[in-house]
């Protein structure tokens, strides 16, 4: 990348001072940092942030600048196992750890590879939701937007009530059966996991 390319990509003028292209750097991270730390995980919007990040850290290297990494490693991941709300649960607990470890750093190096780990456990996710849902018929089912993601809690919660045989009220099993149907919707979108 050349410097004019990389220049272009913060927004900067012709000639901007060490102080302006570093503030500028940092700000153009620290968006795309945000938006994978708050955002709902659609693994296809997220991998367009990944090589942001990824032409993030050639506009750094172009440009001279670093941003610290104060700890790259990823942390433990719990195994996605038990009954479907245990998986919800640790899938949520999972992606909190993740993006605990994102709010570490600035470096786009070290981000693309969090962002790169945390669409990889979401398709695992939704991945495992879609099998363990596969014979429910959604039929009848209201299609929801795909940021529009019920929290994990609630969730499991109904996961939980249901597998427990406790009846759920006829809004949460609506929701219930929006947010599988989403999820499987999600699934069958996303690309494959490389074997």
């Amino acid at each position: 990348m050349d410097r004019q390319t990389a220049l272009l990509v913060l927004q900067l003028p012709e000639a901007p001072t060490p102080e302006e292209i570093h503030e500028a750097f940092e700000a153009h991270v620290f968006g795309l940092r945000d938006f994978l730390f708050r955002q709902t995980v659609i693994p296809q919007v997220f991998r367009a942030k990944v090589d942001r990040l990824l032409t993030a850290s050639e506009v750094g290297e172009t440009l001279g600048v670093e941003l610290p990494c104060n700890d790259s490693n990823l942390p433990e991941m719990l195994p996605l196992e038990g009954t479907a709300d245990q998986v919800v649960r640790l899938h949520a607990a999972n992606v909190g750890r993740l993006r605990t470890a994102m709010a570490a750093t600035l470096d786009p190096n070290c981000l693309t590879r969090f962002g790169e780990y945390l669409v990889r456990i979401q398709q695992q996710y939704v991945a495992w939701i879609t099998e363990w849902a596969m014979e429910r018929s959604f039929d009848e089912t209201h299609h929801r937007p795909m940021r529009d993601e019920w929290a994990a809690d609630a969730l499991a919660d109904a996961l939980e009530n249901e597998r427990k045989g406790q009846p759920l009220d006829a809004k949460t099993a609506e929701r219930l059966s929006e947010e599988l149907l989403r999820l499987r919707t999600l699934d069958s979108a996303s690309i494959p996991l490389p074997a």
